[in-house]
């Protein structure tokens, strides 16, 4: 009798702290110029592809402004402005088609209080996309894997005690 209340109490503790996971956070809000940035961000994604030397600068613009005032975002920023160009160079694709990247993009610098959850789903969501495109996977990895940092450095919300699973 005394094993099944220990067993009892062992199962309700393991309930609750299953209950304590990080919250998703609520994803970067649209402005009214954000779908002409997204636009932006796509055309340079096409100039990586075409080996356009202003490439990444142009891209690191577009997007490091979004990670301003943060700890290290703007640097983030940039290598994650290389590692796409290092993805895409040479690769053929239509403007539409680069637009879930260009989104993604937009995401992991803009997102302030993104869960652990959500940002490994933007990260598999950036590898996908890269792939669509014709980069090789070794060289999505890399960048999706920076998304991850980028986020490391804008964020607003890490992970509190309580939110152990």
């Amino acid at each position: 009798m005394k094993r099944q209340i220990a067993y009892a109490v062992i199962v309700a503790g393991a309930l609750q702290l299953a209950a304590c996971r990080q919250a998703d956070g609520p994803m970067p809000e649209a402005t009214a110029s954000t779908p002409n940035e997204l636009g932006d961000i796509s055309r340079d994604l096409q100039n990586l592809a075409s080996g356009d030397p202003s490439g990444p600068k142009d891209l690191s613009d577009d997007i490091s402004h979004y990670a301003e005032n943060t700890n290290g975002g703007p640097a983030a920023a940039e290598e994650l402005s290389r590692r796409l160009g290092e993805a895409l160079k040479g690769k053929n694709f239509k403007l539409a088609q680069a637009m879930p990247v260009a989104h993604n993009c937009w995401v992991a610098v803009a997102g302030r209080q993104l869960s652990e959850k959500q940002v490994d789903a933007l990260k598999n969501e950036m590898k996908s996309g890269l792939m669509s495109l014709g980069a090789n996977e070794q060289q999505a990895q890399s960048a999706a894997d920076q998304v991850g940092v980028v986020q490391q450095a804008v964020t607003a919300r890490h992970r509190r005690w309580y939110e152990l699973l």
